[in-house]
């Protein structure tokens, strides 16, 4: 008996890709008048900017040395090579201090006493995406008689800053609008206003830095509004006229060519023959060529395979966490640094492998600490977490469970006294905030990001009360949701009352062309989502991967024949490809280990009950185009039902 959808088609035939953009921007809140103003680049300097570059100025005329001491993370690390780079161009005597990640993102006074140790004849102190409440560390500076000047765009705490000049949107006292803007965005507008007063000549090759200043807005989650719009679609643009594509020379067994990615020769980047046309700072030049030399690395790795790979998603799923790995797993930091600065390309790819194979021993990890919390006796499941992994290794965490219990978790060590203090991270879903939740009560607190955050308990005996807090709250938060509502913007599919059906691709297309108008996507300005109906009955569930190099034992357990007899090694293939009888695609990343077993189950039930309940899938709507076809694939997200 075939399958007979819950609606009726004819009803949808109407449905054009401009009417599903509309039904879409409405139930987002998205007018006319508000997208075109989240596109507005115009925003007022930030305080004390024109101060701190007559102080630069001075530094500069008098051949002072100025040191750079810039925080750990993905921010951080953008950061200090931008200003590191950017001074350099403008004729500065720099240099660039190493963070060590175990004394927290303050500055400390052991920083102080190696920067001076390795050039006592510092003058100014610089510091970026931190040190605006780093009260002990500026005190040692000044000490010494340095100038003391931060960049930092996190929250000012009374009594206030106590270094000689302060450029940060969360001062007590600013009033530039936008206060998400990232550490390496402050440093890169001090920058650029020294160049435009005093070296107007190098104004081209400063705005060159938005590169890093982009990247480190998408690494630390700043709203992808204003400002930020343009800064991330710069830094895109000038990351893609850095990547090469790989020459075609292997042989492949269709008879074809595939890409050499050992051929790839960072030297015909066009950026970097731009570069190279003119005289700059060898350290400037660096800055880009190991931009270029990570992206190789990258597209070896597989994370890159063509131009239009390189996008806000590459910065925020690969890059960044990669260049956070190190804290994470306690390896050490100076490959992130030395990217970008080691003497030599061979230096620089060498790192960039480093940084690379750290992230991947990051992720074996934090499978295994998930693990090890879902084993492991849990009391204060499913709101609070025991660990024993790194401290680094506790937002990550907190993400996995946040994602398996889809309301807000903490993930902490666990204590053995009453009266411990104890620390952790904690994560939520957007219409959580953690920092709010938590501030009435005496003895919790959080720092951060309203979903991402460190989260403090005063004695470990308040425990118990802060999974109480976040289980109120929560409850709070979930009445304050509409229950009927769809997880997706649309539904697409065959459900009752679907926005439009999976069987036409013309409105779907027009609709993905409509939205790519509209990057980039992130933090305040998240990608649409579509919740997606398939009836199981004639779906095929395959897995997909990479097995080329497969070196596993061929059994049963590892994977079967797949055609023509070649192998399928199924702890190669981490992929699910679902296609639907009309050929609609949908692909999940690393879910074939999860969910292959089951999907292929209800595809096989199907078969005897046509009317089996049909799979829910939430997921992203994407353009695939192959032999001169252009067709809708889905990226699916989570399954719902």
């Amino acid at each position: 008996m075939p399958y007979t959808p819950t609606i009726d088609i004819d009803d949808l035939a109407g449905v054009t890709g401009q009417s599903l953009f509309a039904t879409l921007c409405a139930r987002r809140g998205w007018t006319d008048e508000y997208l075109a103003a989240i596109q507005s680049n115009e925003h007022d300097a930030l305080k004390d900017v024109e101060t701190m570059v007559a102080v630069l100025e001075d530094a500069r005329a008098s051949g002072a040395k100025v040191v750079i001491a810039p925080d750990f993370d993905m921010d951080g690390i953008a950061s200090g090579v931008l200003g590191y780079a950017g001074l350099s161009e403008l004729g500065f005597d720099v240099e660039l201090h190493l963070p060590d990640y175990r004394r927290g993102h303050d500055l400390r006074p052991e920083d102080i006493a190696e920067i001076h140790a390795a050039w006592p004849d510092t003058r100014v102190l610089l510091t970026c995406d931190g040190g605006v409440n780093s009260h002990e560390g500026i005190a040692a500076a000044r000490s010494l008689g340095w100038t003391t000047l931060v960049t930092d765009h996190h929250a000012e705490l009374k009594p206030g800053s106590s270094a000689d000049v302060t450029v940060d949107p969360c001062r007590l006292d600013e009033t530039y609008t936008l206060k998400g803007i990232c550490g390496a965005h402050v440093l890169y507008q001090v920058i650029e206003a020294h160049a435009a007063a005093h070296r107007p000549d190098k104004l081209w090759e400063v705005r060159l830095l938005r590169l890093f200043a982009g990247l480190g807005t998408v690494s630390d989650v700043m709203p992808l509004l204003y400002e930020n719009r343009q800064l991330v679609r710069d830094s895109l643009s000038l990351a893609r006229l850095l990547w090469v594509t790989p020459p075609k020379t292997v042989p492949n067994r269709f008879g074809g060519l595939d890409p050499d990615l050992k051929r790839i020769d960072v030297d015909r980047a066009v950026l970097l023959q731009l570069l190279c046309a003119d005289d700059h700072h060898p350290v400037f030049l660096s800055a880009f060529d190991g931009f270029a030399l990570l992206l190789k690395a990258f597209t070896q790795a597989g994370k890159i395979r063509e131009v239009d790979s390189i996008d806000e998603g590459l910065y925020g799923f690969y890059l960044a966490p990669a260049m956070n790995s190190p804290r994470r797993i306690e390896a050490p930091l100076a490959p992130c640094f030395e990217v970008f600065t080691a003497p030599t390309p061979e230096a620089k790819l060498d790192a960039a492998w480093a940084v690379i194979e750290g992230n991947e021993r990051r992720k074996e990890l934090a499978a295994a600490y998930t693990e090890e919390i879902l084993g492991a006796d849990q009391p204060l499941a499913p709101w609070v977490y025991f660990s024993s992994a790194p401290a680094g290794m506790y937002g990550l965490l907190a993400s996995q469970m946040m994602q398996r219990t889809g309301h807000p978790t903490v993930v902490v060590a666990r204590p053995v006294r009453p009266d411990e203090f104890v620390s952790g991270s904690g994560r939520a879903p957007e219409w959580f905030d953690i920092i709010s939740s938590l501030e009435p009560h005496e003895g919790l607190s959080a720092v951060g990001h309203q979903q991402a955050c460190g989260v403090k308990v005063e004695r470990a005996d308040r425990l118990a009360q802060l999974a109480q807090v976040l289980s109120e709250e929560t409850r709070l938060g979930m009445l304050r949701l509409d229950p009927s509502a769809s997880p997706g913007d649309l539904v697409l599919g065959t459900a009752e009352g679907a926005d439009a059906p999976l069987t036409d691709m013309t409105p779907l297309i027009e609709l993905v062309e409509r939205l790519g108008s509209l990057k980039p996507f992130g933090h305040a300005f998240a990608e649409p989502r579509v919740e997606v109906v398939l009836p199981p009955v004639d779906l095929r569930v395959g897995r997909i991967g990479s097995d080329a190099d497969c070196n596993h034992e061929r059994t049963p357990e590892n994977g079967e024949e797949g055609k023509r007899g070649w192998w399928v090694c199924f702890r190669c293939k981490k992929h699910l490809r679902v296609i639907t009888r009309d050929g609609l695609t949908c692909l999940w990343w690393n879910a074939a280990d999860e969910h292959a077993e089951a999907l292929a189950s209800r595809v096989r039930d199907a078969q005897q009950d046509p009317g089996a309940e049909p799979l829910r899938f939430l997921a992203k709507l994407q353009l695939n185009e192959f032999m001169g076809e252009t067709r809708v694939q889905l990226v699916v997200d989570e399954q719902l039902a």
